[in-house]
C-alpha cells in the first residue's frame, strides 16, 4: 500500500474514538518516527487523500486541542508537516484541463506521461474537506484552490 504506513495513520483517530489515549500517543510517535513520503511509489490520489492526509490532519487536531482529551504536550506539529509534504506531492495531480485530478501520482516523480485521466466520481469531487483543512491549518491556499477547481463548470 505505498510503503508509507497507511494503516497506522488511518487508525490514529480510531484510538480517540475508542478512548485509547496510550494507543494514540504510541501511534503518533510511530508515525513521526517512521512515516515519510520521499518514496519511489505510485499511489492512488483519492485513497491517499481520504486515508493518509485525513488521518494526519485529524490526528494533528486531536494532538493539539485539549478539548478532545488527547493533546500531547511534547507534540510539535510534526503530523501537520507530514500532511503539508504529502499535499505538495499531490498537487501536480490536479494539473489537468478540468482540475479533476489524475487518479494516480508518483510520490517522487509526479504524474507520469502515460497516466490515465479516468477516475471515479468520488476521487474527483470529494477531496475538498481534507485539502481545505490542510489549507486552513497551514495558511497555504493552494490545496483548497486545487480541490475547488474540480467544482468549476468548464465551457
Amino acid at each position: 500500500m505505498g510503503d508509507y504506513a497507511l494503516t497506522l495513520v488511518d487508525s490514529l483517530d480510531s484510538f480517540a474514538v475508542m478512548g485509547d489515549r496510550a494507543g494514540f500517543e504510541i501511534g503518533v510517535r510511530e508515525t513521526i518516527q517512521h512515516v515519510q513520503f520521499d518514496l519511489d511509489s505510485r499511489i492512488q490520489v483519492f485513497e491517499v487523500v481520504i486515508r493518509m492526509l485525513g488521518g494526519l490532519l485529524s490526528a494533528h487536531q486531536l494532538a493539539i486541542d485539549p478539548h478532545f482529551g488527547f493533546a500531547l504536550s511534547w507534540y510539535k506539529d510534526e503530523l501537520l508537516m507530514l500532511a503539508r509534504d504529502l499535499g505538495r506531492r499531490l498537487l501536480p495531480s490536479f494539473n489537468t484541463p478540468t482540475g479533476i485530478p489524475y487518479p494516480r501520482i508518483h510520490l517522487q516523480r509526479g504524474v507520469r506521461n502515460s497516466e490515465t485521466l479516468e477516475t471515479c466520481t468520488a476521487g474527483a469531487g470529494s477531496l475538498l474537506l481534507e485539502l481545505g483543512t490542510l489549507s486552513r491549518l497551514t495558511g497555504d491556499p493552494s490545496f483548497e484552490l486545487a480541490a475547488r477547481k474540480v467544482n468549476v463548470v468548464h465551457k
